[in-house]
């Protein structure tokens, strides 16, 4: 699998910690370094695993997320869709 990359900018330090309880919440992201603005997101289920680096720049509002792994059953578009939805609701 190639890696994908993705940049949502605008994005605020509150934003991204928003981001990372909502997904460690509703579906057990792990991040590493937990309280980090770059390292790695892991995310699975029975049968299915996601992996990401993230890198957050809190200068720019820049957070930029690689997919560098997922099983074939998750569709990507799914996980860029959730990732969206979470900023977006995280903004408000």
């Amino acid at each position: 699998m190639a890696s994908t990359t993705k940049v949502y900018h605008g994005v605020t330090q509150a934003i991204f910690d928003c981001v990372k309880a909502t997904s460690s919440k509703q579906h057990g992201t792990v991040y590493t370094p937990a309280d980090g603005n770059n390292g790695t997101s892991h995310t699975s289920g029975p049968g299915w695993s996601v992996d990401m680096t993230f890198d957050f720049n809190s200068s720019s509002g820049d957070l930029t997320y690689t997919l560098t792994h997922k099983t074939w059953i998750v569709p990507e578009h799914s996980i860029w869709d959730g990732i969206a939805t979470s900023i977006n609701n995280c903004r408000r």
